[in-house]
């Protein structure tokens, strides 16, 4: 039980996972925050951390110092500040993670070493230029960590200063990195950004231009320009298919999961990367993917050990059944959404592009893609074949249903007025019409083109609600799936209206 002490209380903290530490904060942190942040430089300074406690640590000493005003930070914590900067053991990248919780205006003339230690960054152009490159190749994953503590806490003429600094180079770390900054909210960091790309003048530099002007809205047509003029200076490229990828790369650096989950009632479905980078260091990638939106959320985590890996696998996958699939399958899903997103007018998350250089997947696209619908044996299924997911989330959560049902909020379903069950079933067979039937088709192609393309019956018990929701029996009652789907969407709904719910925004 928690509450022996805050120290130990501290220790026991960061030895659990990085989900679980988050779910865990409010119950082992009770201390106030200065007593918690001086029992954490503590653990820094004299505990011999493991990476992953070491990084649980930095994690929950940034957070708890992102909650102090710049005006009232007592002297006491930049003195610890100042040990940390001297402390050797730690990396310059967890010093920068732990610093970012505040502004560089907020520490400038403030904390003794600071302007050193940014200087050590940026202060020589070959310097930064070797540091970004550096830190890149030997870890891709790195990229996302560059761009949290860099990108994310850098003023705009802090990172116009880098981008005069990488000037000409033409490695393509440098260059995945400047990709970043084009997504800057400052259109000048952007367009100098783009600038600087364009200046490398060599293969990489078309192929990021070209990345850009298919991805990046606020800037196509100036990155298209860019790359059609250096097409004409360089020699004719080497013709790649836009959907494929470049073949895996060396040292060891493999995948060890690519998974993809069935569609769930939200029309959402997630996508689970997991690829060890070096001996003991996994990177993690999670995609939400939405029909309505396309890519919804993306969460990346860097630099985690095998158990703490395991932990976020074991905790996702117990949320949801995963599909394992190709490579190459992941992609095509991901192009999809990416048109999906384009039409919708879906702000593309700058996550995605990180991830797309981290794996090094080259001229992602987004582009249409058509799921296959195979032909199939029907079979009789029962109500007993649909306990289970996703189709027991595939209910219509929707404004009109809680308004028709509002006056029956204390009765069971079953109790409900025939004519008003008949008027929730015309209401959700043209919501399946419009919503669940590409659900199905979607579901029907994951597990296709998954290793488990074995399980027909499944595959084809999606086909057949299919056919029956668009070409409805006489009876809705004839079929089992339009049975199930209306009752379940009553009864939650009845639910969730007794528990003072009135809205599906209330729940959203």
């Amino acid at each position: 039980m928690p509450r022996k002490d805050q120290l130990t209380d501290l220790k026991h903290l960061i030895s659990l996972s990085p989900g679980e530490m988050r779910k865990q904060f409010s119950t082992y942190v009770y201390k106030d925050t200065d007593t918690v942040l001086r029992l954490l430089f503590r653990l820094i300074r004299t505990e011999k951390l493991t990476r992953q406690k070491k990084k649980n640590t930095l994690a929950l000493t940034k957070f708890i110092l992102e909650h102090y005003e710049a005006d009232n930070v007592p002297s006491w914590l930049f003195g610890e500040l100042k040990v940390l900067l001297k402390n050797r053991v730690i990396s310059d990248i967890d010093k920068a993670v732990i610093l970012s919780a505040f502004e560089p205006e907020e520490l400038m003339g403030r904390l003794e070493g600071f302007e050193e230690f940014i200087g050590g960054f940026i202060e020589e152009r070959t310097d930064f230029r070797d540091f970004i490159v550096e830190q890149i190749s030997s870890n891709p994953s790195r990229l996302y960590d560059i761009y949290r503590v860099i990108l994310e806490k850098s003023s705009p003429d802090g990172l116009l200063t880098m981008i005069e600094d990488l000037a000409g180079s033409e490695e393509r770390e440098a260059l995945q990195f400047m990709e970043l900054i084009t997504y800057h909210e400052n259109h000048d960091v952007a367009r100098a950004a783009l600038g600087t790309i364009e200046l490398a003048s060599t293969q990489d530099a078309i192929n990021t231009l070209y990345s850009i002007s298919l991805l990046n809205d606020t800037l196509k047509a100036e990155a298209e320009e860019a790359y059609i003029s250096l097409m004409y200076e360089l020699p004719m490229p080497a013709v790649h298919n836009s959907r494929s990828i470049e073949a895996p790369d060396e040292k060891g650096k493999k995948y060890v999961d690519l998974w993809v989950s069935l569609v769930d009632g939200n029309g959402a479905l997630s996508v689970f990367i997991g690829k060890m980078f070096a001996r003991n260091n996994y990177f993690f990638a999670s995609v939400l993917l939405k029909l309505s939106m396309g890519i919804k959320d993306t969460i990346l985590i860097s630099n985690l050990t095998r158990d703490a890996y395991n932990d976020i696998k074991k905790e996702h996958f117990s949320e949801l059944n995963y599909y394992p699939v190709k490579e190459e399958y992941i992609i095509r899903l991901l192009q999809h959404f990416l048109k999906k997103g384009k039409k919708k007018g879906t702000h593309l998350p700058v996550e995605v592009v990180i991830l797309k250089n981290i794996l090094n997947w080259t001229n992602m696209e987004p582009v249409d893609y058509l799921y296959e619908v195979p032909k199939y044996q029907p079979f009789k299924y029962f109500p007993r074949d649909l306990f289970q997911f996703p189709f027991e989330t595939w209910w219509m959560h929707d404004f009109e249903v809680y308004r028709i049902l509002k006056p029956y909020k204390n009765l069971e379903p079953h109790q409900i007025p025939p004519k008003v069950f008949y008027k929730i079933t015309k209401l959700f067979v043209n919501y399946a019409r419009r919503e669940i039937v590409p659900m199905c088709e979607l579901c029907v192609d994951i597990i296709k083109n998954s290793n488990y393309k074995k399980r027909t019956r499944l595959m084809r018990l999606f086909l057949i609600i299919r056919d029956e929701l668009l070409n409805p029996p006489k009876y809705n009652y004839d079929s089992t799936f339009l049975n199930y789907a209306v009752f379940t969407t009553i009864h939650n709904t009845l639910h969730n209206i007794s528990m003072g719910i009135e809205s599906p925004e209330m729940i959203e």
